[in-house]
């Protein structure tokens, strides 16, 4: 039973997020997490992986285990320091990166805690988990408020949101964050209009505020975008459904000054922490890639279309063949858009609403308004001046599905609440043409791959039963089934994304390797800055042993390192950019290429004046190298490669 203003009692409310926390401390405490690290493992040992239990690491998710966890790694190798020192120079650790560092603004970086507190596994344990759990966390207090007769509805719904494709294969706080961050909001708005106590409503305006700075310093605007304009939709919503209640703009308006105060303050700490970094900020913002992006409105094609409500395929992407789905799995991840297949639901309630001369659902409005203003982005082109001063230039089609996921839980919890409030079932020939509409959406995909990519359906054969589940789903929801709705919802995602990411104890740490130690002991014993050459092993070495070296993935590009490369600036167009910094073999002075748009590939030679001048040692695998300035130190056989650590000599 709910409170007498109809939220949600407070055992209610927090006994999930409860179970959640318990869940998590089990998890860092068992030293588990997702990491993909182990990509490494077959190219630093032989047979299989003791530190594996579950699935497999994915390779396609290397901005986590080639990128993140590397630097994660390094940072701890050098102490934790505000500036690391693996770039000549020194790069500033909290953008974009977000290093484990100790500074104040870890205060609002929760899931860097561990970092201080904890041994490096665990911390990455920590660092995986809290995001994800305060997701299902946010998820399940935003439903069950909406909806607080049904507590286990919202559990299945918030587990099965966190479980979503686009979550688990873009599972980074840069996008868990903002969808915490935006369903944490529009709680605290629905809690505002309906209890009057104003100690709960600052109470919500300081979760708010805290989220928000912990969002905001996340930095990745093509995620957080989305996610705010579904939360200023909701809102617009919100106001008008209480002014259709009769409550005045003066009362509702003053019920949102505890909110809007925390956006307002939170903005302000946001802005005090982008001053101390505006150097940063503004080299960052000056990069071709992705500073200079913006993308024009209708710019996507049928097959992105096909991609984003293709959910019944989701497994073709655990077995990297994404298909007719998209470029990669992480491109191609998407959403079960239950709420979004229920728009004609809605529009039933919208006209048996008008029909009886009552309240228009005006949040179920403004939710379907926002999933047609995200569509238009992506499908219908020529109003790019109003997409820049939304701001939608600054996200990408794929990205832009971050919205529509929330929009589609945020449909499909008001339309459970209005049928519930209202005793009704929506009508059959209304929730069938919903369901069939997925159904036949989804039975077009397959027969598409069946004729032509065989491979694709060959890696998710059960592709018809998860749509008929989820046909089903949509169909349970309308007709006011909702525990049935949210068990088929959860069967349909946690089957499909379950093991995206394996369960691994720990995490492989590179330093324990036999290369690194080398790496170490050679630097230790004479510091000098270092190239890798070759593979992606070599970078991960030279960054996680700690030493200074011309490799890693750059944030804002350093002048001092590109100084040293490229003194004319001949290739600006292609380091001055977000992107990995790796090396080939090469003859003369250093060329700079981007194999992709978020890589940088330079060329090596030890009797270039660069090298000369401003390279000590080399770690190679790349056995093309002339070595007329190279000494062999020392050699590391490896199953997939030979190592070799070279000391730069005077040509």
């Amino acid at each position: 039973m709910p409170a007498g203003d109809g939220l949600p009692r407070m055992r209610v409310l927090l006994a999930f997020p409860a179970l959640l926390l318990l869940v998590g401390i089990v998890l860092v405490a068992f030293d588990v997490s997702g990491t993909s690290s182990g990509v490494f493992h077959s190219q630093i040992a032989y047979g299989k992986d003791p530190a594996l239990v579950l699935g497999t690491p994915q390779a396609t998710r290397s901005d986590e285990w080639n990128v993140q966890t590397v630097w994660a790694i390094a940072a701890v190798q050098q102490g934790l320091p505000t500036i690391n020192e693996s770039f000549p120079g020194g790069m500033d650790t909290t953008l974009p990166q977000d290093l484990p560092r100790i500074d104040w603004t870890v205060a609002f970086r929760p899931h860097l805690w561990g970092f201080m507190l904890l041994d490096i596994g665990r911390a990455i344990a920590f660092k995986w988990w809290l995001p994800g759990l305060a997701l299902a966390a946010a998820a399940y207090v935003f439903v069950v408020t909406v909806l607080p007769r049904r507590p286990l509805v919202a559990g299945l719904l918030a587990v099965g949101f966190l479980f979503s494709p686009f979550f688990q294969w873009w599972y980074l706080t840069t996008t868990l964050y903002p969808a915490v961050w935006a369903l944490t909001t529009m709680t605290a708005l629905v809690w505002a209009f309906k209890r009057d106590s104003r100690r709960s409503r600052w109470a919500w305006a300081a979760v708010v505020a805290y989220i928000t700075v912990m969002m905001a310093t996340g930095i990745y605007v093509p995620f957080i975008v989305p996610a705010v304009l579904v939360v200023i939709f909701f809102a617009v919503g919100l106001l008008l459904e209480q002014r259709g209640l009769g409550n005045r703009w003066r009362s509702t308006l003053a019920r949102t000054v505890p909110v809007l105060s925390a956006g307002v303050a939170a903005s302000m700490v946001t802005g005090v922490w982008l001053l101390t970094k505006i150097t940063t900020v503004e080299a960052f913002l000056g990069t071709a890639y992705p500073g200079h992006r913006s993308t024009p409105t209708g710019g996507n094609d049928v097959l992105s279309f096909v991609s984003a409500i293709g959910s019944s395929f989701t497994q073709a992407l655990n077995a990297q063949r994404p298909g007719l789905l998209g470029p990669n799995s992480s491109e191609a991840s998407t959403f079960f858009y239950i709420g979004i297949f229920l728009i004609p639901v809605v529009g039933w309630i919208v006209v048996r609403q008008a029909r009886r001369r009552k309240s228009l659902p005006w949040v179920l409005i403004g939710l379907t308004g926002v999933v047609l203003l995200l569509l238009a982005y992506m499908y219908v082109p020529g109003w790019d001046t109003l997409a820049r001063i939304l701001l939608l230039d600054l996200t990408t089609g794929t990205r832009v599905r971050i919205g529509m996921g929330l929009a589609s839980l945020g449909l499909l919890a008001y339309t459970i609440r209005y049928l519930d409030d209202n005793a009704v079932r929506a009508s059959r020939w209304v929730v069938g043409l919903s369901a069939g509409l997925f159904a036949l959406s989804q039975a077009a995909i397959g027969y598409v791959a069946v004729r032509n990519l065989p491979m694709m359906i060959q890696a998710v054969q059960l592709w018809w039963l998860w749509a008929l589940i989820s046909a089903a789903a949509i169909y349970l929801a309308g007709r006011r089934r909702p525990l049935l709705a949210a068990i088929a919802f959860f069967i349909v995602t946690v089957a499909g994304s379950g093991l995206t990411n394996p369960l691994y104890r720990g995490v492989l740490d590179l330093r324990e390797t036999a290369v690194s130690h080398g790496v170490i002991v050679t630097d230790g014993a004479a510091p000098k800055t270092w190239v890798g050459v070759g593979g992606g092993l070599t970078t991960a070495v030279l960054l996680e042993s700690g030493v200074r070296a011309y490799n890693g993935f750059q944030g804002a590009p350093s002048r001092i390192v590109w100084d040293a490369i490229d003194p004319g600036g001949a290739f600006a167009d292609q380091w001055n950019r977000l992107a990995g910094v790796n090396w080939k073999a090469g003859a003369g002075e250093p060329t700079v290429s981007n194999p992709a748009a978020d890589q940088i590939m330079v060329t090596f030679d030890g009797c270039s004046s660069f090298a000369q001048a401003n390279v000590g040692y080399v770690l190679a695998d790349d056995h093309s190298l002339d070595l007329s300035c190279l000494r062999a130190i020392e050699s590391f056989d490896l199953p997939k490669a030979s190592l070799t650590i070279y000391e730069v000599i005077a040509r």
